[in-house]
Formats: structure tokens, C-alpha cells, sequence
């Protein structure tokens, strides 16, 4: 058992006669019913109890995530993507390097035919991640049309996983078939994706 501390508090006189009055029915001092009310307070996950607190642990996180946010290597390639990394990408530019890279240059060409849409193409025979790559058309938002690649690495995400996680995002975008993997042609002789293969599928529709 857990060694236990003490702890002295002060309290204004209506918090105190509030602790007062919740702890008399239940026949417990008020130190006890206090006790009640942290343990209560840690079991809900330790939630920020002042403004101050909040602003605090807000600059914390974007501090953490800025640490875990790493550059963009100048010489990334996507045919040598480091197996325990997993990639977001949304420079226009860059997606299209990658693409061109894994010999599907011309992967959205039919999006021309669209004035709004959105293309997701996921892939399983790349030697070490799960590939997806999307396109965005015709959206009013900033920054929210152009293309997108991600690369999950497969040494940590299983396919079981990953295919929930294409067929969650089939839902939000209510495609009418079932998102399923396509193959990588550059790497369609060789088999890397460690099982049955699938058919070439890919999901569109509408933002």
C-alpha cells in the first residue's frame, strides 16, 4: 500500500461550510470528505481546475508536439522511407516528388473531370510502410484543396488496424465502395505486403 502524506489546507468560510454540510450525512469529517473530493478529481484524470491551468498545460502540449514535429529531410525518398517513422505530408510540391518517386505520377489525373471531390488511394506492397495518398478539390477553406500523402510504418501498425482506419475514413467520406488496398506498381512483381493480395480499389466523393 501506498505511503500516504498529509496535507494542510486553507479555506474560505463558504467552502469550508459547503464541505461541512456534504460531509455531515455521510458521516465523515470534513478532512475525510476533502480526501473524497481529490481522489474523485484523480480518477477523473487530473482535469485543469483554474483558467491559469488550462493556459498552462495548453503551452506544455504545443511545446511536446513541437518537439515530436521533425523537418522534412531534403532528400526524402519515398522508395527509403525510415521504417520506424510515420509520415503527414501536404506540400503540393513534395507529394508530387513522392508520387512520381513510386511511378504513379499521374495517380489524380482524374480529378480534372471534378469541381469538388476528394480522391484517397491507400496501397500495401510498399517494402515498409502503408501508403495513402489524397487529393482535395473544390474546398472554401484555406490551405484546403491540393494533395496529401501519409506513410504508416509497418514494424508498429498492424494491417488489421490500418484497414479499419481506411474504412473509417470511407465513412466520412461516403464513398460507395468499400475502401480497400491497391498495389504500387513498381512494386507489383515483388510481394512486401506479407499477405493475400487485394484488388486495386479506390474511394472518392465529396467533401
Amino acid at each position: 500500500m501506498a505511503d500516504k502524506r498529509r496535507y494542510t489546507v486553507t479555506l474560505p468560510d463558504h467552502v469550508a461550510d459547503a464541505v461541512d454540510t456534504h460531509a455531515k450525512p455521510l458521516g465523515a469529517t470534513p478532512t475525510e470528505y476533502a480526501a473524497d473530493v481529490l481522489r474523485w478529481w484523480f480518477g477523473q484524470g487530473c482535469p485543469p481546475v483554474s483558467h491559469d491551468e488550462i493556459a498552462l498545460r495548453a503551452q506544455k502540449l504545443a511545446q511536446e508536439m513541437a518537439k515530436r514535429v521533425k523537418p522534412v529531410p531534403k532528400d526524402l525518398n519515398a522508395l527509403a522511407l525510415d521504417p520506424q517513422e510515420t509520415y503527414f505530408l501536404t506540400d503540393d510540391t513534395l507529394v508530387q516528388k513522392l508520387l512520381t518517386q513510386l511511378g504513379l505520377p499521374n495517380l489524380f489525373a482524374r480529378a480534372a473531370e471534378h469541381d469538388e471531390a476528394r480522391f484517397s488511394v491507400a496501397f500495401d506492397n510498399h517494402p515498409t510502410h502503408w501508403i495513402t495518398a489524397d487529393y482535395f478539390k473544390g474546398s472554401d477553406q484555406v490551405d484546403g484543396n491540393g494533395l496529401a500523402f501519409s506513410a504508416y510504418p509497418k514494424s508498429s501498425v498492424t494491417r488489421k488496424e490500418m484497414l479499419e482506419k481506411l474504412q473509417a475514413e470511407a465513412r466520412k467520406m461516403e464513398s460507395k465502395t468499400p475502401f480497400n488496398f491497391s498495389q504500387i506498381p513498381l512494386f507489383a512483381a515483388k510481394d512486401f505486403s506479407n499477405q493475400t493480395p487485394t484488388g486495386t480499389v479506390s474511394a472518392s466523393g465529396k467533401r
